[in-house]
């Protein structure tokens, strides 16, 4: 891991609650909005989770090949979960954010990961991102693969983040089970039709007294 290039990253989005609240079986980073580099073109990032004894300790991982995949090694404790694609700084800055919502239109942002969100045994794909345990400290690193999938940078390890204990991990946290790759998408949805329907019925009061 020496010989990749290292990519800053604060793990965290100005002290959002929902990004620095954890659960019991998952909790939520920031990601990489874009990564600018002039010695490649990144095209995916892949996240490995590191299960780690203390919030000082470490994952004992020099080399890539030490992650491993828990289809193949169900009780790893360094792994990665999963990968998503990568945006270019170019494109970040091309990108327009709509500040609307009505009942005919959603403004849709990503605004994390999700780490934890899957039971392996339910799903199928190259990784797996599985529920974490309960009361146990984990640390984030992001991996940076070119266009012919080769490993090229990565973020280095997050701050040690320790889940909430909880007496049944599986049947905690439910309403975050089951989200693909663990991306997480805040949907803002507002709708104005019976904020409408309200003030048509004033009007038409007002109108009717008048006649």
């Amino acid at each position: 891991m020496e010989d990749l290039e290292k990519i800053p990253l604060d793990f965290s989005l100005n002290n959002n609650m929902l990004l620095t609240t954890t659960m019991g079986t998952n909790f939520i980073v920031n990601i990489p909005k874009c990564v600018s580099t002039s010695n490649f073109s990144p095209v995916t990032v892949r996240v490995a989770v590191a299960q780690v004894p203390d919030s000082a300790a470490l994952p004992g991982v020099t080399d890539t090949e030490q992650i491993e995949n828990l289809r193949k090694t169900s009780q790893a404790t360094v792994y990665f979960a999963g990968e998503f694609k990568s945006v270019s700084c170019r494109v970040a800055r091309d990108l327009l954010v709509m500040d609307m919502a009505d009942s005919q239109y959603a403004l849709i942002t990503v605004i994390g990961y999700q780490v934890g969100s899957e039971f392996c045994r339910q799903t199928k794909g190259p990784f797996c991102n599985q529920a974490l345990k309960p009361s146990n400290f984990y640390r984030l690193n992001f991996f940076f693969l070119d266009d012919k999938s080769q490993i090229r940078a990565h973020t280095d390890w997050s701050p040690a983040i320790q889940t909430r204990n909880v007496t049944n991990y599986e049947s905690a946290d439910a309403s975050f089970e089951g989200r693909a790759g663990g991306m997480i998408v805040i949907t803002i949805l507002v709708s104005v039709g019976g904020f409408v329907i309200v003030i048509a019925l004033i009007v038409a009061v007002a109108l009717s007294n008048k006649k």
